[in-house]
């Protein structure tokens, strides 16, 4: 595209309509101009429209005009690869004042595959403004190295926000090595269940089987979603130590029909069924949730069992 379709492209990514979908119940804008735009940008591959683009960012003031553009660059990054982008994205970072345009460069950085130089990055991670934080706080999990790393173990430890100490942990867990643990392991005692399930999340990602320990311990937590990365912990890092522990959690999982589904009771059929023929309770207790728990199951936890005991009902 050259320099007027782009300008074409970014004034119909403005153009935001919704229609009533009678069959849906509910207006949509799916397949309005803006709709439709996007669709087209996010298709962008062509390296050669980079310069295009910072030309028109030079050039542009309106601030939605930029955004656009910001989306289309960012985009001609994330789905070549090419690092090129994010050092420009970077250099734009460096120049831009508004906020809105700050947090737009944050978002595409964060959807790069990497980012070489952190440090612009990481100015606002102690940003007053929250969106800002946070959109720098995901742009963070496209870089690697100590700086990165170093930013986030300071912001969860010296934060009070636990949405935003949680979703830095879950950058920890992607970007982080093994020496961020020590700062993690005293947030399994934050009142949040949020920021305890994401620590055990991201021990579990950098962590070894030395602690195995802690993920045992979690599925006696409060919170379903620290008892659930807790079993994914022992899945990962567990061996048959845990098994009886895992045998309890599912037993109280059965006890009632659960409400909201999920896949924690699959996660610990699988593990369990690890052991099956070196432990003689498990094949007991399948045989058991066969018998009794049958109607409580999940369809895709009837078809795993039915899959892996057929007979046995």
């Amino acid at each position: 595209m050259n320099k007027d379709e782009l300008i074409a492209l970014a004034e119909q990514m403005s153009i935001d309509e919704y229609v009533y979908d009678e069959e849906r119940g509910y207006s949509t804008s799916e397949g309005s101009p803006s709709d439709l735009a996007y669709e087209t940008a996010r298709r962008f591959q062509d390296v050669q429209m980079v310069p295009v683009l910072m030309d028109l960012l030079e050039q542009t003031k309106r601030l939605e005009m930029k955004q656009y553009f910001y989306f289309m660059l960012g985009t001609i990054g994330t789905n070549t690869g090419d690092v090129l982008v994010a050092d420009l994205l970077l250099k734009r970072l460096a120049q831009e004042t508004k906020p809105t345009l700050i947090k737009s460069i944050l978002d595409e950085l964060a959807n790069q595959e990497r980012v070489d130089d952190a440090t612009d990055i990481i100015q606002y991670v102690e940003d007053f403004r929250s969106a800002i934080r946070n959109s720098a706080i995901d742009a963070l999990g496209s870089c690697r190295g100590a700086l990165a790393e170093e930013a986030l173990i300071r912001f969860i430890t010296t934060s009070t926000d636990s949405f935003e100490i949680m979703s830095a942990n879950f950058v920890l867990a992607t970007i982080g090595t093994k020496r961020v643990i020590p700062h993690l392991l005293p947030l399994l005692h934050h009142p949040k269940g949020d920021v305890r399930h994401s620590a055990l999340n991201a021990i579990s990602e950098l962590g070894d089987d030395t602690f195995l320990p802690v993920f045992i311990k979690g599925l006696e937590d409060r919170s379903i979603d620290v008892k659930t990365y807790a079993l994914l912990g022992i899945v990962k890092h567990g061996d048959a130590s845990a098994i009886q522990p895992v045998i309890k959690r599912l037993k109280i999982m059965l006890k009632r029909k659960r409400q909201i589904q999920s896949d924690e009771g699959l996660v610990a059929l699988r593990f369990l069924n690890r052991y099956r023929q070196s432990d003689k309770t498990i094949p007991v207790l399948f045989d058991w949730i066969v018998a009794k728990k049958w109607n409580v199951l999940f369809d895709d936890e009837q078809d795993w069992l039915n899959e892996h005991l057929e007979g046995n009902r």
